[in-house]
C-alpha cells in the first residue's frame, strides 16, 4: 500500500506560517496605533523608511539584521522574530498532528490567529475585525491550496 511523505510539505506549511505570523505582528502593531491595515509598503516605525523586500522576510531577515533597523539602526524588538517563530511552530504542529484531518487543523490555526489578535488588540475593536476578516481571508485562500497538494500527494505514483 503507498503511504506518502506528508512532512515533504512541512516547509510549505512553515512558510504559510512565518508569512501569516509576520503579517500578525504588522497588523497588531496598525490596530493599536491606528493605521490603515493594507498599505502598498512596509516601513520602519522609528525611521519611517521604506522596507525593501529583503528585510521583511519572517525570523531570518531579523538574524540577518542582527535585530537592528538597517536605516537607522534602531532595535526591532524581539518580540516580532519570537511571535512569528511561534506561528511557524503552532502551524506546523498542527499540521502534523491532524494532517489528515484538514477542517481541524484548519480550525485549530483560526482560533490561535483569533486569540492571539484578540488578545494584543484590546479596546480596538473596529481594527479587530478588519485585521481578522483580512487574517480570514489569507487562510481561506491559501488553506484549499494547502489542502489540495496534502491530497494530492496521497496518489500512488504511476507505475513505470
Amino acid at each position: 500500500m503507498y503511504k506518502p511523505d506528508i512532512t515533504a510539505l512541512l516547509p510549505f506549511v512553515g512558510i504559510f506560517a512565518a508569512i501569516i505570523g509576520a503579517y500578525c505582528t504588522t497588523i497588531d502593531y496598525r490596530i493599536r496605533m491606528k493605521l490603515p491595515l493594507v498599505t502598498k509598503d512596509c516601513y520602519c516605525p522609528s525611521c519611517g523608511r521604506r522596507l525593501s523586500l529583503f528585510h521583511q522576510i519572517p525570523v531570518l531577515s531579523w538574524i540577518l539584521l542582527r535585530g537592528k533597523c538597517r536605516y537607522c539602526k534602531n532595535p526591532i524588538p524581539l518580540r516580532y522574530p519570537l511571535i512569528e517563530a511561534g506561528f511557524i511552530l503552532y502551524y506546523c504542529v498542527f499540521f502534523l498532528i491532524f494532517r489528515n484531518h484538514f477542517v481541524i487543523c484548519a480550525a485549530a490555526w483560526l482560533i490561535f490567529l483569533t486569540l492571539f489578535l484578540s488578545a494584543r488588540s484590546q479596546r480596538h475593536w473596529a481594527g479587530l475585525v478588519r485585521g481578522l476578516a483580512i487574517m480570514y481571508g489569507y487562510h481561506f485562500l491559501f488553506g484549499p491550496i494547502i489542502w489540495a497538494v496534502c491530497e494530492a500527494s496521497k496518489i500512488p505514483p504511476a507505475l513505470p
